[in-house]
């Protein structure tokens, strides 16, 4: 996108209060849903002796990890620091966009959900577009940045529970 797309954008937004604030709660209320939807996963895998309870742990921190230090390494600026905008929420963060980590850490543990419970993995799914959509429209974050967090998110997920099922 360009400064003109993301100035129209968050303009709109703008000169909306009630259209601001719908797509603040969807953004924080998408973002807490799924990691409270995780914890309780989490719980009632614990509470059913779930041999899936370490994998379910363990995936979803590794994939955390690679992706935290795959960011870092790529450092990629957002786009509100090279397209000289504000962005809709106040966010000083700098650089690290790429790929977005609230997306694969959302798509990751939707996957992680697949194995336990294919319907909460379904509602985390559509939960973890909410936030792509929602980072973007902020002006944090590229398409880009949430489409890769989406797909590496997933991927990741994916093989490293490949790799649990295949040990365990």
């Amino acid at each position: 996108m360009k400064t003109e797309q993301y100035n129209a954008m968050l303009g709109w937004f703008r000169a909306r209060p009630a259209a601001r604030r719908a797509l603040r709660i969807a953004s924080t209320g998408a973002v807490a849903a799924v990691y409270v939807l995780y914890a309780g996963l989490l719980g009632w895998l614990f509470w059913q002796r779930s041999p899936l309870l370490p994998g379910e742990v363990l995936v979803p921190a590794v994939v955390f990890v690679a992706g935290s230090v795959l960011r870092k390494a790529i450092n990629r600026p957002r786009p509100y620091e090279t397209l000289g905008f504000a962005p809709l929420f106040p966010k000083d963060t700098r650089g690290q966009s790429f790929p977005s980590r609230h997306c694969f850490s959302a798509a990751c543990i939707a996957v992680a959900a697949w194995f336990a419970c294919p319907p909460l993995a379904a509602v985390l799914g559509v939960l973890g577009c909410v936030i792509a959509v929602s980072r973007v429209l902020s002006g944090v974050h590229y398409p880009s940045d949430v489409l890769a967090g989406l797909a590496f998110g997933a991927a990741a997920s994916g093989l490293g529970f490949a790799v649990f099922f295949a040990i365990c």
